[in-house]
């Protein structure tokens, strides 16, 4: 389904349609409720938990389009008549719309703030907790299909130089540098982390060990024809990368974690610009 404009923006898709769908069911079972049973019984907590409801799982405009309909269908259903039905329509409105679009802007800000915990805000990328959390669920196709998968360990070699003798501002940019190269460099559907200061983490899907030295032997390549940030100072980076494939050298988060940084150290100890492969002793 593609819708244009500020839906778009706010990313629906069909599972929103889904509650969308529901939620006005409800409304019309709650009318119906509402309409047996006469003045016996109070619903307004049932309407106000629809709207609720709404303002949690839709994009904003929806959230309050929903608002408007459970206002006029809670004030529509009663006997009131003439000027007493639209002060009663207004004051629905305005409760539920205010509910709505407080609600609203509580979720959205949540939901930011989860972003955020999960990204790094300098170069853009996942950070470790996003890796820590993603790496499970990455891992649990190929477990379950028997297919090979990489992770690959990257470092800057020379980073600290750069610091020292460019200044902070411009190793900065380098890392931006490096997290955009990354992003180019891989496929769709490998991931980029940025695992803290200068060391970088890429999920190679349906990548074994040779395919895991073709990625990192282009991305070595690619950044070597660039080198934007540096250009023209007289200091050199490279890259030094470890390797470990699952499942030959980890079957858990953990120890491929632990084996593509040992597979990292054997290659800043051989490097620099260097690419080995855990237990495999043979750089590139």
């Amino acid at each position: 389904m593609r819708l244009t404009g500020p839906l778009l923006r706010d990313g629906i898709g069909i599972r929103r349609v889904i509650g969308l769908a529901f939620l006005l069911m409800a409304v019309a079972a709650v009318a119906y409720l509402e309409r047996s049973l006469g003045a016996r019984l109070d619903l307004r907590l049932l309407y106000f938990l629809i709207v609720l409801c709404g303002a949690i799982l839709l994009p904003r405009l929806l959230a309050l389009a929903v608002a408007g309909g459970v206002a006029v269908v809670s004030v529509g259903i009663s006997d009131a008549e003439g000027a007493i039905l639209i002060i009663n329509g207004l004051t629905h409105l305005l409760m539920y719309g205010y509910a709505a679009l407080l609600t609203n802007n509580w979720e959205q800000e949540r939901r930011r703030l989860m972003r955020m915990s999960r990204v790094d805000v300098l170069t853009g990328l996942h950070n470790l907790r996003s890796l820590q959390e993603q790496l499970p669920t990455w891992l649990g196709p190929a477990a379950r299909t028997g297919r090979r998968m990489a992770l690959m360990m990257m470092d800057v070699d020379g980073f600290k130089s750069v610091n020292d003798r460019l200044g902070h501002a411009v190793g900065n940019e380098l890392l931006k540098e490096v997290a955009n190269l990354l992003r180019f460099a891989v496929r769709v559907g490998d991931e980029p982390f940025r695992f803290g200061g200068d060391e970088f983490v890429l999920l190679l899907s349906d990548a074994d060990g040779p395919g895991a030295l073709v990625v990192a032997s282009r991305i070595q390549d690619i950044y070597r024809s660039m080198g934007q940030t540096l250009r023209g100072t007289g200091v050199d980076v490279s890259f030094s990368i470890g390797l470990a494939v699952f499942p030959e050298d980890g079957i858990t988060p953990e120890a491929l974690l632990e084996r593509a940084d040992a597979a990292l150290l054997e290659a800043k100890r051989a490097g620099p610009a260097k690419i080995v492969r855990y237990q495999a002793r043979s750089a590139a």
